[in-house]
């Protein structure tokens, strides 16, 4: 026998597929402890563990119409585990990147590194991010930002509609944002190390 599978009949299996509580309460039982050795191991806090065996057990509960199996609940149950720790990991990441942002702006230390970059630099650095662009995009993206033309004006110079502009512009700051995001930290990382 599986030690991974919890000890079902097809009966009780086809009841857990009906929703029954009873038989739910047995399959949660059985692999709560085996699940949160295997998430403890991954996720830094206790809150986070229990956020995601919250997750993976209201996911099981909500798609077990979609379980062929008993033997497949094991594997349904890591695999949500394992999204779920993966999604928690990226917001935690996404706030630490977040918060070391927000001190920087208000630490000495970003004034500090504002006056070190002079105008000229991000100005050519800003170009030179540009000039990485699709063609289309760079031209949206000029005569949006540096010509400073309205979408309708874009739109009819160049000949495509106002909602390709947009989404030509949408796609190119994007990209321009991440390039002097990742410059300035960089910038930021060399500064606290030298």
């Amino acid at each position: 026998m599986d030690l991974n599978a919890v000890p079902l009949s097809l009966d009780e299996f086809n009841r857990f597929k009906l929703g029954d509580e009873k038989v739910f309460k047995k399959i949660f039982d059985f692999y709560r402890p085996l699940m949160y050795h295997k998430v403890r191991r991954v996720c830094s806090s206790e809150l986070d563990v229990e956020e995601v065996m919250q997750e993976i057990f209201v996911q099981l509960f909500l798609k077990r119409n979609s379980i062929p199996s008993a033997e497949a609940i094991f594997p349904f149950l890591f695999l949500v585990a394992k999204r779920t720790a993966i999604t928690l990991f990226r917001k935690e990441l996404s706030r630490q990147k977040y918060q070391v942002s927000q001190l920087a702006e208000w630490d000495e230390l970003s004034d500090e590194l504002e006056r070190t970059i002079a105008h000229k630099d991000l100005d050519r650095m800003l170009k030179t991010i540009v000039s990485c662009l699709p063609p289309q995009q760079k031209l949206v993206f000029h005569k949006s930002k540096i010509e400073e033309m309205s979408y309708s004006e874009i739109s009819e110079e160049i000949g495509i509609s106002k909602n390709t502009v947009r989404n030509h512009l949408v796609a190119a700051c994007q990209f321009v944002r991440l390039k002097l995001d990742g410059l300035l930290l960089i910038l930021f990382l060399i500064k606290n190390i030298f």
